[in-house]
């Protein structure tokens, strides 16, 4: 009976924050109390050890956001992402297909460390008007945009400090390989999928409009005024050497160090003379674009907090034992077709309800733990790019002037294909 209430109270939020009537923000810290109320805890151990221990349970991961909102306010005001955009757009000359293959690269680099609305408005601003004037119709131009940001997400250590945490890997310690191999490959199935996506889609909208505003080359002109020196446009890659690079070799270095490297590298090649001025600004402005993202973690931290009480495993783990994962194919199937349910916030969704279900997953062995990881890394693909609900899904469309769920039906099956594909890798990978 306990598990059926508890299972109704995540129903219920669910439904609230699809009708958008709750944002997962208060959702999840309200889920997180009221499943301990469910469970007869005192008051005074859900302050202590719900609310003010969840809160910063995952400490590690909102200070790894906040400084890689940092470098990414580093990247922006000191033009280093600009210039890194214009240079993609000349690249191409003009040849539309060939500009926006470029563009979107960039963007998927740039978002392997950007992140938050600022960065999404910032990059957008520059690309989608570029994309658009290249005759492409706005549609195809927002779902362009979007697939390249999904695409260079999947390495941002937003994700990557919660995959830490929910592998429960100590902080001394190096995330193990596969982890990262595994990324790698979710990489190459979604490069091939968003090629193969963009060269139909370019076919089916038919000949370059070029009913756009201005050209490509009067958008430039009047808009990428500044000029940076060749060597900071390394500056996305330095985290990346310096994390994925090192720690794939057993150096352990950790987002939050990397991210600090990378952003004094930006700011010493650029304008030596400002680095403090530029560094303390994209400090303060890092912590604005950071702050939701943080605010949701600690909701997260508390929900998961309130799911490992003793008397709420014992009631929820039976029905998460139930679940069909027992064979390979079952464990695709599965999570594969019922990926959608990480829209809105949805039951299989990381940063709503689903951290509760999958924590007890995690909890209970149904599986290997790598093998969750990987479901969970897969589903993430859908709901990043997909969910109608994301801001940054909401900004693109309102920019492109289409309703967001137009993004959402151009961009479902690919991404579940994707997420089928990285289920199928998975399952030969880490259930064999």
């Amino acid at each position: 009976m306990l598990g059926f209430l508890i299972l109704l109270v995540f129903a219920v939020f669910a439904v609230l924050m699809f009708t958008r009537r709750m944002p997962a923000l208060l959702a999840l810290p309200a889920m997180a109390v009221i499943t301990a109320i469910l469970v007869k805890l005192p008051f005074i151990n859900i302050l202590n050890d719900v609310v003010a221990a969840g809160s910063t349970k995952l400490a590690s991961v909102y200070v790894a956001v906040f400084a890689g909102a940092m470098m990414g306010r580093v990247m922006l005001q000191t033009g280093i992402a600009e210039a890194i955009i214009k240079r993609a757009a000349e690249f191409g000359g003009d040849k539309p297909i060939v500009v926006a293959f470029a563009l979107m690269i960039v963007t998927a680099i740039l978002f392997t460390t950007l992140q938050g609305l600022g960065a999404i408005i910032t990059v957008g601003s520059l690309v989608l008007p570029i994309l658009m004037s290249l005759g492409l119709p706005r549609k195809l131009a927002g779902t362009l945009f979007l697939l390249a940001f999904g695409t260079g997400f999947i390495f941002n250590p937003i994700l990557f400090t919660l995959y830490r945490q929910l592998l429960k890997v100590e902080a001394d310690k190096p995330l193990p390989n596969d982890v990262t191999n595994f990324a790698f490959a979710l990489l190459g199935i979604m490069v091939v999928t968003v090629v193969i996506y963009t060269i139909f889609a370019a076919k089916r909208s038919g000949e370059v409009l070029f009913w756009a505003v201005e050209s490509k080359e009067e958008f430039i002109e009047k808009n990428f005024k500044r000029d940076v020196p060749l060597i900071s446009l390394l500056t996305p890659i330095v985290p990346l050497i310096l994390f994925f690079g090192l720690n794939y070799f057993g150096i352990k270095i950790d987002f939050i160090p990397a991210f600090i490297i990378g952003s004094l590298f930006g700011v010493i090649t650029t304008q030596p003379k400002l680095a403090i001025k530029n560094l303390t600004a994209a400090v303060v402005r890092g912590i604005e674009d950071g702050a939701p993202a943080a605010i949701l973690m600690m909701g997260i931290g508390m929900l998961l907090n309130a799911l490992s009480l003793p008397d709420v495993k014992a009631a929820l783990e039976p029905m998460i034992r139930a679940l069909p994962l027992q064979t390979t194919i079952s464990y695709i199937l599965f999570f594969g077709l019922l990926s959608p349910l990480a829209l809105y916030r949805g039951p299989l969704n990381v940063f709503g309800v689903g951290i509760g279900i999958f924590s007890i997953m995690f909890g209970a062995g149904i599986l290997p733990a790598l093998a969750i990881l990987a479901a969970i890394m897969s589903i993430v693909q859908v709901q990043n790019v997909c969910d109608p609900t994301n801001t940054h899904n909401v900004w693109i469309a309102n920019f492109t002037g289409i309703p967001v769920e137009d993004l959402t039906k151009q961009t479902l099956i690919p991404m579940m294909l994707v997420c089928i594909a990285g289920l199928i890798l998975a399952a030969f990978w880490f259930l064999r």
